[in-house]
């Protein structure tokens, strides 16, 4: 397997033996490492220079690898993360994964399986950074593209020539252009009163670039040095009286040629001057039109690679859905093993069993209970993401009485009181949509519990075109320093002691929303409730009745 190019490696095991050994093996595999038995001294190093891949044990005595990963993730973000443990248990590979890590390995693990792991992981990270660069690039085009919306090389041409035309006693103007083959040909020819006639002699060669030379030497040096003879004395023949060069950026576009009506054929310098100018600005307009060709060539392959690289990102995503849904459906039978033997365990020795035992075995038994609702919500939430979406009309304030309804059963004998106001209907998957009023009407119900008059509203507004709908409690609320966290997976702002769950609901509720083509926010104060709002098209937006 080869190994990207000149991929650097952070290696972190507070078994020094071993992390030689692990850096020896890696640098015959193409990689360059690093290695430190010290956290400290590894953060320390990363801060002297850049890494792609964080390589860390897990059980460590001054840093234990998840602090080590959060610590390296603060230096460089983009730092992609495998954490090696000899404790493969689901609740390492939810906190590792937590703190930013894109896999793990356990101990003792074989050459090609860390191989395999390294190369998934810093694919990942070269196409999410290729991906950040190419949005950047994007936006750059964009503006490209509104001025692309200005003059073409033809109109340019056409401008050029009827601008020469108004001169003063102007007889024919001729633009000439490269042709294949190095010649110069007619773009563009014209005369105030009479068809023009072409100039002979427009082949190329070393006669136009000596007179090129020339022209150019005449037109930049100081005007005291006299009448520019090179722009009378050109290889483009008879019929025009003056020549003047096309020239930007040291790139040249052309010749405008000139022709003057009067007696003898004769051109003043004033007139040569005000030649001059407009080729010089006939050059920069046509230097500026093709460079707004190449960049809108460049920026159609851009959005052609923009498109390849998200259509990677999905199939990247959509494989780190499918391997979560087969971790955690196979994760589920030997944890109802454990569930079903401590049940019988306790059904039929527990008389036996002292107190502290009885304590330890429900505390085994509570544990495997929640890894059981851990994993079951990150199959809810799997679901979620392959679900089709439905398009019907949904009469939300109908459904959110309905999951009211079901929802205040298991309040017991606590008070709360509800209000729901008009909620227009609205497009949407009316399954999906109960799913997202039931984990916020339930966050509310739960947050509020602390309080002695409870209270809960459900409403509506609309923000121009945008019906937004919320849910506002007056519970303990939160920080807003850490709302970012409020919608990631298993990410929690209260303790499981305080309040009960597995931070899965709110993710749920943003996977759905933005399926919808919607967007979720929150508003809060700790110890002040909490607002939530979530966008849906309008009812008007077309949909199944």
């Amino acid at each position: 397997m080869n190994a990207p190019a000149r991929a650097r490696l952070l290696i972190v095991d507070d078994e020094a033996a071993q992390m030689r050994a692990l850096c020896d093996t890696l640098e015959e595999a193409g990689y360059v490492t690093c290695g430190f038995s010290s956290a400290l001294e590894a953060v320390a190093a990363l801060r002297e220079q850049p890494f792609d891949l964080l390589l860390t044990d897990l059980m460590m005595p001054q840093m234990d690898g998840i602090t080590l990963l959060r610590a390296c993730h603060e230096i460089d973000h983009e730092l992609a993360c495998i954490v090696m443990t000899g404790h493969g248990t689901i609740a390492t590979a939810v906190e590792a994964l937590k703190a930013g890590a894109l896999d793990y390995v356990l101990k003792p693990f074989k050459l090609n399986s860390i191989l395999a792991t390294l190369t998934r992981a810093l694919q990942m990270r070269s196409l999410r950074l290729e991906n950040i660069q190419l949005r950047e690039s994007i936006s750059i085009y964009d503006l490209a593209r509104a001025i692309s919306q200005g003059l073409e090389h033809d109109e340019i041409v056409e401008r050029t020539v009827a601008a020469a035309c108004r001169q003063s006693g102007a007889g024919a103007v001729y633009l000439l252009v490269p042709a294949e083959g190095g010649a110069l040909r007619v773009a563009r020819a014209a005369a105030p009163s009479a068809k023009p006639a072409n100039p002979e002699g427009l082949s190329g060669g070393e006669p136009l670039e000596r007179w090129l030379a020339e022209a150019r030497a005449e037109l930049e040096a100081p005007s005291s040095q006299g009448e520019p003879r090179a722009l009378h004395s050109h290889p483009f023949g008879a019929r025009i009286a003056v020549a003047l060069p096309i020239v930007a950026g040291g790139r040249f576009f052309g010749v405008l040629g000139f022709s003057s009506e009067r007696p003898g054929g004769r051109i003043s310098a004033g007139q040569i001057k005000a030649l001059e100018v407009l080729a010089r600005t006939a050059a920069s307009a046509l230097a500026t039109a093709r460079l707004l060709a190449e960049l809108r060539q460049m920026n159609e392959e851009l959005e052609l690679r923009v498109r390849e690289r998200t259509r990677e990102l999905e199939l990247a995503n959509q494989e780190l859905e499918s391997f979560s849904y087969s971790v955690s459906h196979d994760l589920r039978e030997p944890l109802r093993a454990v569930e079903g033997f401590c049940e019988m365990f306790r059904a039929e020795f527990s008389a036996g069993v002292p107190q502290g035992g009885q304590a330890m075995l429900e505390r085994i038994w509570a544990g495997a209970r929640r890894m059981t609702r851990l994993i079951d919500d990150l199959l809810h939430f799997s679901r979620f993401s392959r679900q089709p979406l439905e398009r019907l009309r949904v009469p939300l304030r109908e459904l959110a009485l309905q999951v009211a309804e079901r929802l205040k059963d298991r309040l017991g004998g606590r008070q709360l009181t509800l209000e729901i106001g008009d909620l227009p209907d609205c497009c949407g998957d009316p399954a999906l949509l109960e799913q997202v009023l039931a984990n916020l009407l339930s966050n509310a119900f739960k947050f509020t519990a602390p309080r002695g008059t409870a209270r809960v509203e459900v409403g509506a507004l609309r923000q121009g075109e945008t019906l937004v709908y919320y849910v506002r409690d007056n519970g303990v609320g939160f920080d807003m320093q850490h709302a970012e966290r409020l919608f990631g997976v298993f990410q929690r702002l209260h303790s499981q002691e305080a309040f009960e769950g597995t931070g899965i609901g709110l993710s749920v509720v943003q996977r759905i929303i933005a399926r919808h083509g919607g967007k979720v926010w929150a508003d809060s104060r700790a110890g002040e409730g909490a607002t939530f709002y979530f966008s849906l098209p309008a009812q008007d937006t077309p949909c199944e009745a």
